[in-house]
């Protein structure tokens, strides 16, 4: 007998889509401010009260009556926006479970069309238990008098997020600040929409810092620097080039792409335009970040982040590195205006865009008419020659060949001769220049700044030489150490062998950790979270060989992969005696304190372990790190002076792909907590005083 059988949905689906997902508060708050401007709202404002644990978001958007909270707000992925012709920041429908992150309990007021609501919301009650349906749990709605809530009588919306997960300091608020400034495209403020800030932190309830979100970066930007601007139409594709506001080239193609309304904005930060934009902004462009993606007017994560390279750029210079252009010389915008919903948000909302046909065709699009244009002209006024293009240095029409690769396309504006800039002559003329009496003083002090730039990057290129001198060093220290390996093989001597082995897992873990590692440089967040199940096996396999590395030569090999009841404490010391290096002992402290503890571990895992912890408190710089135990011996305690731990929850350090440190995997501490499920033990983390993080190790009974 067929029968049509239903989802059902548990109550565990509050975390998945809220505080579970939305790991960051500040990608929070975005979600919530981006909901003020798609309910047309012309003034959003922040309240953060730390003293009384909220946070309120308040706009004077077109508001919900209880229609919209039930049959809207309430209905989960539910968006009336996918259905506009409107073009708005947001359209999954998940946004407002950023509540979620921010904090346990919500209430929502709401005024439209003389009709005001109020909705409570207590989060903790989604979470007792997973096997209660998601649609059963009750929320509290209220119709409110709007004559009596004065505070209500325009439309608009109050969010207010009380008992906080997180703890707001005055510093946590001014990147909330910061992050704000960049949220709404601050390239193109069209000044119709104002984000004001409140941080009150007393119970004066005076507010310690009150302000508008502002930004006049673009004018900053404008007069001291070269940089390119392209925008693509439906059928058309312009491209101009200035320098200092001046045209240096203007053309215009057919557009045979499947992109449409999208515009490219960006500079090239010479040192002269970065001590401007220091001066002025207050601060270095590289903290302020490279180039900034937005969908409709609204940014999108991670793009801009310091150490987040979409296009690849870094390795590309890696390459040639006075040929190519870095992101972090880079700054910038690109906006889309996507109505059609060609560029989707990787669900997590801090991972950029789904990688399809058009974010593929963008990449392309970007580097062929913006990034190469203007990286030619930015290497030939520099260092006064161009290989990329090919441009002679003493030629007085260089820009018309700078331009010949774009000699197909309709110019609307080329100069026809391009006198070439004294500071972009060769450097033997530049010395002539010096000394020449036509020369302004202005021109000599441009021309002299020149060639201490140019004398720095021959420095640099002497040291690239030093490096590569040392890697062939290296290998051929490596074929000596083979042939050495090779003879020991021969010899046919049982200790030579176990050398050969030790030799040779050595090598293949760091092959192993090294092609991890750039894989993982090259990989989309998509494609990273698509592959983690293997990107975690392939780490804890080359984890465990250095371990295995490290015993070899004082273990039987009949225990490989044995679970062994042992005495935990005289292990440990073997071990930090026998495999931890000097570097590392140096900053060790042990302390067994007394009694036995007996566990049932495998000795190569509970070795990769104490590895993990140690090489996360060394690549965080600790000057102390610490090892005892509690007096009934139930708890390890591995702790350094490597806080604060800026990850929140703190926990979340735990989970795959999460870290805090700027070129780390996300791996090393998921690790360790795996090999504590295997050996049925507990690992936690927490600061404490003096900056001190605290790895607890709670032991199983035995």
């Amino acid at each position: 007998m067929e029968e049509k059988l239903h989802f059902k949905v548990s109550s565990g689906l509050k975390d998945i889509i809220g505080k579970d997902l939305i790991t960051n508060e500040l990608v929070a708050i975005f979600e919530l401010v981006k909901n003020g401007y798609d309910a047309d709202a012309t003034e959003i404002n922040l309240i953060i009260n730390s003293y009384e644990n909220y946070i309120i978001i308040q706009d004077n958007g077109k508001g919900m009556n209880r229609d919209d909270i039930e049959n809207k707000w309430l209905f989960v992925a539910h968006s009336e926006k996918k259905d506009s012709e409107k073009v708005y920041a947001g359209s999954k429908g998940i946004g407002r479970f950023s509540c979620d992150r921010l904090g346990t309990k919500l209430k929502l007021i709401s005024h439209k069309d003389d009709e005001a609501s109020k909705l409570e919301i207590d989060w903790g009650e989604f979470e007792k238990d997973s096997l209660t349906k998601f649609e059963e749990l009750d929320v509290k709605y209220t119709s409110l008098d709007v004559v009596e809530n004065s505070f209500i009588q325009e439309s608009g919306t109050i969010l207010n997020i009380s008992n906080l997960r997180d703890t707001w300091d005055l510093n946590r608020v001014n990147k909330v600040i910061s992050a704000l400034q960049r949220l709404v495209n601050p390239f193109v403020d069209d000044g119709k929409i104002k984000i004001n800030v409140k941080y009150i932190s007393s119970s004066s309830g005076i507010a310690e810092l009150d302000e508008y979100i502002s930004n006049n970066v673009a004018s900053v930007l404008d007069k001291k620097t070269i940089y390119i601007e392209c925008e693509i139409k439906e059928k058309e594709i312009s491209i101009t080039l200035y320098d200092q506001e001046k045209i240096i080239y203007s053309f215009k193609i057919e557009n045979n792409t499947i992109l449409k309304d999208i515009y490219f904005k960006i500079y090239y930060l010479s040192t002269a335009a970065k001590n401007n934009f220091t001066r002025i902004m207050k601060t270095t462009p590289k903290d302020y970040g490279s180039i900034f993606l937005y969908k409709n007017n609204f940014r999108i994560f991670p793009y801009g982040e310091v150490d987040f390279d979409a296009f690849g750029l870094n390795l590309r210079k890696t390459q040639g590195y006075n040929r190519y252009l870095g992101h972090r010389e880079l700054l910038g915008w690109i906006n889309i205006i996507d109505s059609e919903n060609h560029f989707n948000e990787v669900t997590s909302r801090d991972r950029g865009f789904v990688t399809n046909s058009y974010t593929i065709e963008l990449e392309k699009v970007y580097m062929e008419f913006v990034h190469r244009p203007l990286e030619s002209y930015a290497q030939l006024i520099n260092f006064g020659s161009s290989d990329i293009d090919e441009i002679e240095t003493d030629d007085t029409d260089a820009i018309q060949k700078l331009i010949q690769r774009f000699k197909k396309y309709k110019f609307t504006v080329a100069p026809i001769v391009y006198e070439l800039p004294k500071i972009a002559q060769p450097l033997e003329k530049k010395f002539e220049l010096l000394d020449d009496v036509n020369t302004s003083t202005s021109e000599k002090k441009e021309i002299q700044k020149n060639l201490k730039q140019a004398a720095v990057e021959l420095i640099k290129e002497n040291q690239e030489v030093k490096r590569e001198k040392r890697k062939i060093d290296r290998e051929n220290s490596r074929l000596k150490n083979e042939i050495e390996i090779k003879e020991k093989i021969i010899s046919n001597e049982k200790p030579a062998r176990q050398d050969m082995l030790f030799h040779e897992l050595g090598k293949a873990s760091k092959e192993l950790t090294a092609t991890l590692k750039k894989m993982i440089r090259l990989m989309t967040p998509e494609e990273y979270e698509k592959f983690s199940d293997s990107i975690y096996k392939i780490r804890r396999t080359s984890d465990k060989l250095t371990s295995i590395k490290k015993q070899i030569l004082r273990l039987n090999f009949e225990s490989f992969s044995n679970f062994e009841n042992i005495e935990l404490k005289s292990y440990l010391k073997s071990y930090i005696d026998n495999s931890i290096d000097d570097r590392s002992r140096e900053k060790l402290n042990v302390d067994l304190g007394t009694g036995d503890l007996y566990q049932n571990i495998n000795v190569y895992d509970f070795g990769t372990l104490l590895d993990n912890l140690l090489i996360n408190a060394r690549d965080r710089n600790a000057k102390d790190i610490n090892i005892f135990f509690d007096e009934d011996n139930k708890i390890m305690h591995f702790t350094s002076d490597t806080g604060p731990i800026e990850i929140e929850p703190i926990d979340s350090i735990f989970n795959i792909g999460v870290t805090s440190k700027r070129r780390g995997t996300g791996l090393g501490m998921y690790i360790c907590q795996q090999i504590c499920k295997d050996f049925n033990w507990n690992i936690s983390v927490q600061e404490l005083k003096n900056n001190v993080v605290d790895f607890r190790i709670e032991f199983s009974e035995v």
